[in-house]
Parts: structure tokens; sequence; C-alpha cells
């Protein structure tokens, strides 16, 4: 009898590391690269790599809260040789299918969301290319970049994030 619980333990601890193996994990982003040139105007132009595994929901997003005066201008996503076409306005309950190999900016409350569509569930290197106006502020005495690139609260963790302003 001994012999017989032991094995249906070992048995049992067998199929729970296969199960626990096999999980499909949350969206997840191994990181984040962010390159920023800012022109002789104050305005930046901001390209990032994105690389991530997309296993659940339809869309990756980036966040941006309280603009001011700035805006965001020439949003475009590619992955690959693939560029995706650029909606006038973005529906976060857009379906899959609707949001696939498309992006779009999602006005809300306090800021913007730049969104774009998973496509297909696996990993993904999306380039995300875009304008911020008005990227420096004029002081009374000064100029200063002051701004959230990477939001605290962001809805995934990012394993790295590399940020290059020049």
């Amino acid at each position: 009898m001994r012999k017989v619980l032991k094995f249906l333990l070992l048995i049992s601890i067998c199929f729970l590391a296969i199960g626990l193996g096999n999980c499909v994990k949350a969206n997840s982003i191994d990181s984040i690269s962010m390159d920023i040139y800012i022109d002789k105007n104050g305005n930046a132009k901001v390209t990032e790599v994105w690389n991530c595994d997309a296993n659940q929901g339809t869309e990756v997003y980036h966040p941006y809260y309280n603009l001011g005066k700035s805006e965001i201008q020439n949003f475009s996503v590619s992955e690959g040789s693939t560029s995706y076409s650029v909606l006038s306005s973005w529906h976060t309950s857009a379906s899959f299918s609707e949001k696939a190999y498309k992006c779009g900016i999602n006005y809300i409350e306090d800021g913007v969301e730049l969104c774009w569509g998973i496509s297909k569930y696996g990993k993904h290197t999306y380039t995300v290319n875009y304008e911020i106006t008005n990227f420096v502020s004029s002081l009374t005495d000064s100029q200063m970049i002051y701004w959230t690139l990477i939001p605290h609260n962001f809805s995934n963790e990012i394993g790295k994030a590399y940020i290059k302003i020049h």
C-alpha cells in the first residue's frame, strides 16, 4: 500500500510540474528602448522598440498623462516590414480582428494612450514612432524637460528600459 501511495504522489507531482510549466503567462514586455531626438524648437521625435510577448487581450498601449501644451502627432507602428494602418480614432472595445495591424490614439480624460493591435499572439518586436510638440518647456530663466516616459503604474511589468535623449 505504501508503494502505491508513493507512486501516486510521484505521478501527482509530475502532472503538477508539467501543468505549471505549460501555464500561459500574461502579456509581458521584455524591453522598451526609446530614442528621443529634440529639435531646435523643443519638439521631440520619438522612436520606441518594444520586445514583448502577447498571449492575451487585443492591444498594446503606451499611455501619456498630463500633456499640458504638448500634443502627440504623426503616430505610426510597424513590425518588421509590416506598417500598421493608422486609424483616426481608436476604439478600445473593438475586436481582435478589427484591431489587427492597426494603430491609433485613444484620448482619455487626463492624457492619451498610443494603441496598436496585437494582430497575433506570440513574441513581437514593434517599432513605434511619433512626435511630441513642446517637449521642452520654457521657464522664465531656463528650459526644462519634465516627463514620465514610462508610467509607474503600467499594466505590464517591463523587464528593461533604455531611454536616450539627444
